[in-house]
């Protein structure tokens, strides 16, 4: 056999391969729809839940690839990636201080994501479960490529971290946008969902993050009154409910100077206020943006800012304080938001 035409059955051969694999990559990808809890490091003895109190912070990471210096192509920028490694590793870092000193009974975090070509290695999941040590903490993947080599390979999604005892979780799907992601997967929009026993009642605290390019915001209102669906089914049991998170609707705007042109705001539409249940009330920070947009690298008074991640609570819980640290958007996209709650009868 002639040395061209064994080359050419070995490249006929590898193309054979891959077409195999690729077909049975985008098969797998789009019939799985599993969604399942991963804990995150061993849990330590952790006192019950006292009073008729909760604090709870929220916030989103940006998979630690959206800090200051980043753009990015889905919002009107020119990158997909982050501009360096060098660059993840400081937003890591940032992420982990800020972590570290929170000491929340329950932190709900979104877009933590493992180590992948997006996010040039960083790990914010591992970061995350290293600052909360100890904690109960669990990730569960919102959107995952299965059968995919390294670095190709992602799993982005929600964090709960829980530092009383007795929390029991749960998985809730969301509907779902209709398109796939390059053609393979969608993302599997849930609720992460956290029980904790208490004296004068128990507490359901909701980690959620909604979508946020779905055309004219339908999927994201029929998520939301999923949300509210479950959320009224749990206070039904009388149980107290706080759903946080990134809502990727516009709670209220703060008067802040901006330079984004508005066809970079096609994402932004306001919270439909009237979808809320009688008695139920939203709580935010109506004095520090949670987000900006990535049009662009930040740059303070250029960036257009907005408030999109909060809190809705059910009639029998009343918010006592909610704030964002103003960390100027050096780590994420988003601003960490610290709250207090107490139960009301």
């Amino acid at each position: 056999m002639k040395t061209g035409n064994l080359v050419g059955r070995l490249l006929l051969m590898v193309a054979g391969f891959a077409a195999a694999w690729l077909v049975t990559a985008i098969g797998v990808n789009r019939m799985s729809r599993n969604v399942a809890f991963e804990p995150i490091g061993p849990i330590a003895a952790m006192p019950s839940l006292e009073g008729d109190a909760l604090s709870v912070t929220i916030w989103n990471l940006g998979y630690a690839g959206l800090g200051a210096e980043s753009d990015f192509s889905v919002d009107g920028g020119k990158n997909y990636l982050p501009p360096s490694s060098a660059v993840t590793r400081k937003n890591l870092q940032g992420i982990e201080r800020e972590l570290d000193a929170t000491s929340a009974d329950v932190i709900l975090l979104q877009e933590t994501a493992r180590a992948s070509l997006l996010t040039r290695g960083a790990d914010s999941v591992s970061a995350a479960g290293k600052a909360l040590k100890g904690r109960d903490n669990a990730f569960s993947a919102d959107f995952a490529t299965r059968l995919m080599p390294p670095p190709f390979r992602a799993r982005h999604g929600l964090f709960s971290s829980v530092g009383v005892g007795g929390a029991k979780r749960e998985i809730v799907m969301l509907p779902l946008e209709p398109q796939y992601i390059l053609g393979m997967t969608q993302r599997h929009y849930h609720l992460q969902v956290v029980r904790l026993p208490a004296p004068g009642g128990d507490w359901t605290v909701v980690n959620l993050h909604l979508s946020a390019f779905d055309e004219g915001a339908n999927v994201r209102l029929e998520q939301l009154r999923a949300v509210m669906a479950f959320a009224q089914a749990e206070f039904a049991e009388g149980r107290r409910v706080i759903i946080g998170g990134d809502w990727n609707y516009e709670f209220h705007r703060p008067d802040r100077p901006y330079t984004t042109e508005e066809k970079y705001l096609f994402w932004v539409h306001p919270f439909p206020y009237e979808e809320l249940p009688k008695g139920w009330s939203v709580a935010i920070d109506r004095e520090t943006p949670s987000v900006r947009t990535n049009e662009r690298p930040y740059v303070k008074g250029e960036n257009f800012t907005t408030v999109i991640d909060g809190f809705v609570i059910s009639p029998n819980v009343r918010a006592e304080s909610v704030k964002a640290r103003d960390l100027d958007f050096q780590y994420s996209d988003h601003q960490p938001i610290d709250a207090r709650f107490v139960a009301v009868k």
